[in-house]
């Protein structure tokens, strides 16, 4: 919890640094406030993903305590030669090629796709969850090393994933209008990903 609290107020942080002194101010409580939101809404839904993981994802389930999402590799890669790399402090974004299916607890698919659909990998178009699937366990930048995923080296072509996340990482307290099935408000989701490709996507 401790990287995910982190994580949540750089971002938090970050977003707000053009303010003036007056909303920096204002906002500071507003930081502190969504921070407990979110830690409250994980410590709820915690043992309910523990409890999901322990009955459909049965022995290989893994748990990362920093996401607090739990994982399967259903399918190990078949290519292992795409690097995740740093270029000042970012990743280079990842295009990926993927099936995947998308599930409520209960099993009702809310998205799955008949064509594979591509991707690029980063903050702006794909929830926090799929950010954490796919980017390495750990990476070592300016000699300090960040928790940044699930799986060592990241998912490659050939994985097939299977997680639960807690709902902050996937539409938190906004969920989603539109699709095959609307997701409501606080909703952890499951989703299964196949990596037919990944490169780094075009300049």
């Amino acid at each position: 919890m401790k990287n995910l609290k982190f994580i949540i107020l750089t971002l938090l942080s970050v977003a707000t640094l053009s303010s003036c002194l007056k909303n920096d101010i204002e906002n500071e409580y507003d930081y502190a406030a969504e921070a407990r939101r979110v830690d409250s809404v994980m410590k709820a839904q915690k043992p309910i993903l523990a409890a999901y993981a322990a009955e459909k994802l049965g022995s290989g389930a893994i748990y990362n305590d920093s996401t607090q999402m739990w994982y399967k590799i259903l399918t190990p890669a078949t290519d292992n030669s795409y690097n995740y790399t740093i270029n000042n402090g970012y990743f280079v974004t990842p295009r990926a090629t993927v099936k995947y299916k998308g599930e409520f607890l209960d099993g009702t698919v809310f998205d799955e796709p008949s064509l594979q659909q591509v991707f690029t990998i980063n903050s702006n178009n794909i929830i926090s969850a799929w950010l954490y699937a796919f980017f390495p366990k750990t990476v070592v930048y300016n000699g300090n090393t960040y928790h940044t995923g699930l799986v060592e080296g990241g998912l490659k072509k050939g994985h097939k994933i299977m997680f639960v996340a807690p709902s902050p990482l996937c539409y938190d307290k906004a969920g989603k209008k539109g699709g095959t099935k609307d997701i409501p408000a606080d909703t952890p989701l499951v989703f299964t990903i196949e990596v037919i490709n990944i490169e780094n996507a075009p300049m």
